[in-house]
């Protein structure tokens, strides 16, 4: 352990998924505005993208092209899910499947070496597990998925008891609900709390995108320079983390703070 909560030896291995409808404008601009780089990316025949991984720090998204729904691929048919990197797969797809959860891309092995299978939890929200480890290198995750749920408990103990995570910090909110939480498997961490915490910004997503920057202040002017919607003003919040919410232009929601899970 180099510092409290950080060990030297972690690999992120959890990766949120976008679909854009124009994705190589979409990653010009996340390099522009958040800083991003683009480790790979393999295009389609028509210009669109089929697959990319763009990295901050040591964390990696998945970025590919909307282009409409395909009856064999349930990945066609949302805008944003979650993938995890998962050393046993085949004991994964087994717990998931005895938990209750829809298995809709059958556990297989994949022509680029992965062996995976994707599922929708109890809240229908997207989730692919494979073997497939993103082009993630050692270092402290710092890109997390964060959601919205209609009972945050409900959803907590189903990830646990379906997918295996581990609830590392669980903050109630009034009258049952959860005001946050954040889960671990492996090195990395999703956060979630019920659908009314978090008010306007939200909207009627269920999904965003966390991102651990060290400094907030600098990334807003850049990324409010590009062009980004501010959702939540650069602030202070009360737990000490200094952050900033905004909209790509594509409308995806995006924290960009100085919080990191699991420092608690």
């Amino acid at each position: 352990m180099t510092r409290a909560g950080y060990d030297a030896r972690m690999t992120p291995n959890i990766f949120p998924v976008l679909r854009y409808k124009d994705a190589p404008a979409a990653m010009e601009w996340l390099s522009g505005a958040f800083g991003f780089d683009t480790q790979a990316s393999f295009a389609n025949p028509d210009g669109t993208i089929a697959h990319a991984e763009l990295r901050f720090g040591a964390g990696v998204i998945g970025i590919s092209s909307d282009n409409g729904p395909s009856a064999d691929n349930p990945w066609s048919t949302v805008r944003q899910g979650v993938y995890v990197c998962v050393a046993d797969i085949d004991a994964h797809h087994d717990r998931a499947l005895a938990g209750g959860a829809a298995i809709v891309k059958p556990l297989a092995n994949t022509d680029y070496g992965s062996r995976e299978y994707s599922a929708r939890d109890l809240d229908g929200r997207l989730w692919g597990f494979g073997t497939y480890q993103m082009g993630a290198q050692p270092g402290e995750p710092n890109i997390f998925p964060e959601l919205r749920c209609p009972s945050g408990p409900r959803a907590i103990a189903w990830l646990r008891d379906a997918f295996g995570f581990e609830p590392v910090i669980e903050v109630p909110g009034p009258e049952g609900t959860t005001a946050h939480a954040e889960l671990r498997l492996g090195d990395s961490y999703v956060m979630l709390a019920t659908a009314d915490e978090g008010g306007g910004a939200w909207g009627d997503q269920d999904h965003a995108v966390s991102v651990h920057v060290d400094n907030p202040d600098a990334l807003f002017t850049r990324a409010t320079t590009a062009g980004a919607a501010v959702v939540l003003p650069l602030t202070t919040t009360h737990y000490g983390a200094r952050h900033f919410w905004a909209r790509d232009p594509e409308g995806f929601l995006w924290g960009l703070s100085t919080y990191r899970p699991g420092r608690a």
